[in-house]
C-alpha cells in the first residue's frame, strides 16, 4: 500500500541529511562492548543452502538491521588473497605521484562518465559537506549502462595489474552481495527471491580510499564527514580501526572493533526506505584519529538496477500502516539521469 500524496525531492532529500548530520554531536566516541556490532556468520548457509541455515541468520540479519543498522560479516567466502590483493593496488594508487592521480581528475569534461575516478584529499563530495573530507579515492562504479571499462583507468604501465586486479575484487563483492539477498528477503518475512528482479543489473560503486594521519583530537576535521549511506547496502573492507557508527541502543557513537577477515555491512537509505523504516540506516563517520600511519578502507556500495522502481515491500506496509515514501528508482532518488 502506497500513500499516493507521497512525493520525493532529491534536492530536499540531500539538504535534510546535511541539515541532520550537521546537528550530531561526535565529540565523544567510546570503545564498543560486546554485542554493539552483532556478528553475522553466514558459512552455514553459504555451504549447505538449507532452509533451516537460511531462516537462522535471516533472524539474526533482521534483528541487527531493525535495531543497529550495521554487523560484521563472516563466513562469507572472499578469499584473503582477493582482499589483500584489492589494499595493496589502492596503497599502490595513492603512493603514485599527485599529477598522476590528478590526470584522472572525476569529473573533469574529458572523462566520458560522471561520478569515477580519483577524488582529492579535502573534497566534499560522497558525502556532499561543508568541510572538505581529509581523505583521497578513487572511484570506479557500473550499471546498466555503464561498464567498468567505461571508467578512468591508470595506465598499465604505470600501475601493472591495477585494473584487473580491482576488477576482480568488484566482481567478488558483487558476487557475494548477491548471494546476501535471499537472507534480505527471509529476515523482511518475503519469498527468498524476492530482491531478484531489482538486481538483474545492479548498480555497484567501489571506493578505494586513503586517509592521511590527521592530528588526534581534531573534532572538527573528518576523514569521511558523518553520514548515512544511500545504499540499499554497503560492504566495508578496512585495515584498520577508524569507523564510529552511532548505538541506537546505547545513544553514544562508538568505535567499531576489527574482526580479521571480516566485511562490516550496514543498511543504507534505500532498504530503509523500501522497508518502510523497518531497517534503519546507521549513522556513521571515519577517521584515521586511531592511528600514527596511514589508513586505506574499501567500501562497495550496492543498490539496486538504476531505474528499477522500489515500492514499498509488501510485507512492510498494509492497511494500517501506509507506505511513508513513493515508489522510486536509484536514478530518481538521486536525481541523476542514466549515465551520471
Amino acid at each position: 500500500m502506497e500513500d499516493k500524496n507521497n512525493t520525493f525531492d532529491p534536492v530536499e532529500k540531500e539538504n535534510a541529511l546535511q541539515a541532520e548530520s550537521q546537528s550530531w554531536d561526535t565529540s565523544q566516541v567510546v570503545p564498543a562492548q560486546t554485542g554493539d556490532i552483532p556478528v553475522l556468520d553466514v558459512s552455514k548457509y553459504f555451504n549447505y543452502g538449507s532452509d533451516e541455515a537460511l531462516e537462522d541468520v535471516a533472524d539474526q540479519l533482521g534483528d541487527a538491521s531493525r535495531h543497529v543498522g550495521f554487523f560484521s560479516l563472516v563466513g562469507h567466502t572472499v578469499s584473503d588473497e582477493v582482499v589483500n590483493g584489492a589494499f595493496e593496488q589502492t596503497r599502490r594508487f595513492h603512493e603514485l605521484p599527485l599529477q598522476s592521480k590528478e590526470a584522472l581528475l572525476m569529473d573533469q569534461p574529458a572523462l566520458s562518465i560522471k561520478g569515477a575516478g580519483y577524488l582529492p584529499i579535502k573534497n566534499r563530495k560522497l558525502p556532499h559537506r561543508s568541510m572538505g573530507n581529509d581523505n583521497e579515492a578513487f572511484i570506479v562504479k557500473r550499471d546498466r549502462n555503464i561498464a567498468l571499462s567505461d571508467n578512468p583507468w591508470p595506465d598499465e604501465n604505470l600501475l601493472p595489474g591495477f585494473r584487473s586486479s580491482v576488477e576482480e575484487y568488484a566482481a567478488q563483492l558483487e558476487a557475494l552481495a548477491l548471494r546476501l539477498l535471499p537472507i534480505y528477503a527471509r529476515a523482511l518475512k518475503m519469498d527468498k527471491n524476492f530482491f531478484a528482479p531489482a538486481f538483474a543489473a545492479p548498480f555497484i560503486r567501489l571506493r578505494l580510499s586513503h586517509y592521511p594521519v590527521t592530528p588526534r583530537g581534531d573534532a572538527d576535521q573528518f576523514g569521511i564527514a558523518p553520514h548515512v549511506d544511500t545504499t540499499f547496502f554497503t560492504l566495508l573492507a578496512q585495515d584498520s580501526p577508524g569507523l564510529c557508527v552511532f548505538s541506537e541502543k546505547r545513544r553514544r557513537w562508538i568505535s567499531v572493533p576489527m574482526i580479521e577477515g571480516a566485511f562490516i555491512v550496514n543498511t543504507g537509505e534505500l532498504l530503509k526506505h523500501w522497508s518502510n523504516d523497518e531497517f534503519i540506516s546507521a549513522k556513521h563517520f571515519a577517521n584515521n584519529n586511531f592511528g600514527i600511519v596511514s589508513r586505506y578502507s574499501i567500501p562497495f556500495f550496492f543498490n539496486a538496477s538504476t531505474d528499477y522502481k522500489m515500492t514499498c515491500i509488501p510485507s512492510c506496509c498494509g492497511p494500517d500502516r501506509p507506505a511513508k515514501y513513493p515508489a522510486i528508482s536509484y536514478a530518481q532518488s538521486q536525481g541523476v539521469t542514466q549515465g551520471e
